[in-house]
């Protein structure tokens, strides 16, 4: 077989869920596909023909990086190269040399980012835009602002061209949240699933975590006789220095976890699931699928201006359901924020879906005013920052001043939050 029969290759095609094919080509170890547009199989062939053939043209034809790529060492030994990951440097310099490679066909008298002009890089960006989304677009522009602040120099008080260039309007759809409702639904599904698929489940309706990290969830992190949860999240590994969570278990999430017996509570605890993640984890989506379709959950929807359906409802929507059911139970974000690990309380706030009922209260919880409006008691005024649950009676000054106290140590609220606070209790003595 020749060189050029090696890299052959003939492409195939993918039915998505809205009937609409995909084309899909591997070539070079890099995965090329693009939407066909049309729902007929001997059309989607047509283009697929005609799409591994421009692909195969594409990849065969040499590729000059440009002089600009000359500069690339300049960049990566400064100070702000070294800060970076390993896997963010490499995307930085794919994107610079993509850059450099159009810069050399598009204007090949360039040959420094000194004489990179405004017109220039918006001519790329218009290019490097017109098939990729707002994300992708802001991505490949904070790369290249980037090289060039550092190619450039602040001391030399040049302008960074890129600066000039603003980013697009994200058009991305996060994930919503479940509803109680669509959660026992989704529960007696999983049951219906057998094996290690309802645990799975009521892992991630009571912790929150990820879908790798509820697949990997090992018996070491797990103390029953405390009923905590302790461990480092993947997300957090990489990217928050390995901070450690803390999650208590819930009692229904403990009873699962005692039917097993104590001389099988090591490794993994869910060790089927978890193999199956590691070794094909498109096996864990299809089951996925299966307890949401067989739950009646719509998992995917049409948007405007798209070619495919879009995720709606996935795995990854037990964690918006867990800081909603939280959040709206009164507990406080600052909380809540620990629990699920987020690094800044502005994510949690993203996740955080206020429902129907806590809305209600917040509105009621405002005082009648005007002639015909009932009088408010005394004892109906509550602070949320004590959590009291019952705003018909208030509990005793020295249970409000303890948990107060806890909150204090905690590291919840400060020592003029606390100040403040245990002002206010007393004044009502």
């Amino acid at each position: 077989m020749t060189d050029g029969a090696k890299r052959r290759r003939t492409g195939s095609l993918q039915r998505e869920k809205s009937g609409v094919w995909t084309m899909r080509v591997m070539l070079g170890g890099k995965v090329y596909s693009r939407t066909t547009g049309t729902m007929d199989r001997d059309k989607a062939n047509l283009l697929l023909a005609a799409f591994v053939g421009a692909v195969e043209c594409e990849h065969a034809r040499p590729i000059d990086p440009g002089a600009l790529l000359k500069e690339w060492p300049r960049y990566e030994s400064s100070p702000e190269a070294a800060r970076l990951s390993p896997k963010l440097r490499m995307n930085r310099y794919r994107a610079w040399r993509s850059f450099s490679a159009w810069m050399h066909t598009a204007h090949p008298d360039v040959q420094s980012a000194r004489a990179v002009a405004r017109h220039m890089v918006e001519s790329y960006m218009a290019f490097f835009g017109e098939r990729r989304s707002a994300m992708t677009f802001n991505l490949c522009l904070c790369h290249l602002r980037g090289i060039f602040r550092v190619l450039l120099g602040a001391a030399a008080g040049e302008a960074n061209p890129l600066d000039f260039i603003a980013p697009r309007f994200p058009d991305s759809h996060p994930r919503r949240e479940l509803s109680a409702d669509e959660v026992r639904r989704i529960v007696s599904s999983a049951d219906c699933e057998g094996g290690e698929w309802p645990r799975l489940i009521a892992i991630a309706v009571y912790t929150g975590l990820r879908l790798g990290d509820c697949c990997r969830l090992r018996w070491e992190s797990v103390d029953l006789e405390q009923g905590i949860i302790r461990l480092v999240p993947q997300k957090t590994r990489r990217y928050a220095r390995g901070r450690i969570v803390t999650i208590p278990i819930h009692a229904q999430l403990m009873q699962s976890l005692a039917a097993t017996p104590v001389q099988s509570r090591s490794g993994y605890v869910l060790p089927a699931i978890a193999e199956t993640y590691e070794t094909s984890r498109w096996r864990i989506s299809k089951a996925l699928e299966r307890i949401f379709n067989g739950a009646g959950i719509v998992t995917s929807v049409m948007y405007e201006g798209r070619s495919r359906l879009t995720p709606c409802a996935t795995f990854h929507s037990f964690r918006h359901s867990f800081v909603s059911f939280a959040a709206n139970a009164g507990v406080p974000l600052v909380v809540v924020q620990a629990i699920v690990g987020h690094t800044s309380a502005a994510m949690t706030r993203h996740y955080y879906h206020a429902n129907e009922s806590a809305l209600r209260r917040a509105v009621n919880a405002i005082p009648s005013f005007g002639k015909n409006a009932a009088p408010v008691a005394a004892d109906a005024v509550r602070s949320d920052a004590v959590g009291v649950s019952d705003t018909r009676r208030l509990p005793s000054v020295a249970r409000r001043l303890a948990h107060a106290t806890r909150l204090l140590k905690a590291g919840h609220i400060s020592e003029a939050e606390y100040s403040l606070l245990r002002g206010r209790i007393l004044e009502q003595v």
